[in-house]
């Protein structure tokens, strides 16, 4: 057993089998009969199942000795902290793109809520992707050859597939351009990780990118956060093109990667697991 346990793709598969299993916990008719409108509700039901699978994702990052190469390690330093930045012209563009809305209508506490629930999106796909399952991949590849950019690659793949678990056909091209930008998106992260070794910054810059691209839900009652506009093929091209800068400074980050430093951590989590 422990043997499997050792194996990423079996953990990576258990993982995402949990984390979509409780995604599909039929939360929304408890919250739903006590009367608040859809979108709170949305909400609340989002924020209580993120919570679970944040609780159970460091319980599984603890049991698997993989504290040191999932950046939640105290005993790292935090290095390269000017790297967590990089992603916060996404940010930009979303506050620019709002700028000019008219937001005198928005109730307060679906905005505090909406900002809750996209920030626990963050957290959980950094701690489910970055800090999970590419941490797995790194204790198992990091020693072979190119097993780093494997690494980090995988995961990503992963990430930008699972947004096609609810494949719109009838919005096939904002779809495609969704997995396409959250590969961009998973790379460039697990490269800035294992640069600054601190995966709760990346987290919160994660949840800060999902709020301010999800401003434009508080003003139209038939969208909900998380779901796709509906997009032409150009402006899903336009989509996928303002992650590319994002994908590029991962690239060249993953250049300047040392193993040694992926080797160290992974001799620290064997003496973590003696001790």
């Amino acid at each position: 057993m422990k043997a499997l346990l050792k194996n990423p793709y079996l953990i990576s598969i258990i993982t995402l089998i949990v984390f979509l299993g409780i995604l599909k916990i039929p939360l929304d008719f408890i919250i739903e009969d006590i009367g608040w409108s859809d979108r709170v509700s949305d909400h609340l039901n989002r924020l209580t199942k993120n919570a679970l699978i944040i609780a159970l994702a460091i319980v599984a990052i603890k049991k698997l000795k993989l504290v040191e190469l999932s950046g939640l390690s105290n005993r790292i330093k935090w290095s390269n902290k000017y790297l967590i930045l990089i992603p916060f012209y996404l940010v930009a563009i979303g506050i620019g793109s709002s700028i000019g809305t008219d937001l005198s209508e928005v109730i307060m506490m679906e905005a505090i809520l909406l900002s809750l629930a996209m920030l626990s999106v963050g957290f959980v796909e950094e701690f489910i992707f970055r800090g999970i399952i590419q941490a797995a991949f790194l204790k198992k590849f990091a020693p072979r050859k190119n097993g780093i950019l494997i690494s980090i690659f995988l995961p990503a793949l992963m990430f930008g597939s699972l947004h096609l678990v609810n494949l719109d056909t009838s919005n096939i091209a904002a779809s495609i351009s969704q997995a396409t930008y959250a590969f961009f998106i998973g790379a460039s992260f697990g490269a800035i990780l294992l640069k600054t070794n601190r995966l709760i910054p990346l987290a919160i810059m994660h949840g800060i990118i999902d709020i301010v691209f999800s401003i434009n839900t508080l003003l139209d009652d038939g969208v909900m956060a998380g779901e796709l506009e509906q997009q032409d093929v150009m402006s899903a091209i336009g989509s996928t093109l303002l992650v590319v800068p994002l994908f590029i400074a991962g690239l060249l980050i993953i250049r300047k990667i040392s193993k040694d430093s992926i080797l160290e951590k992974i001799e620290m989590s064997k003496e973590s697991a003696i001790q």
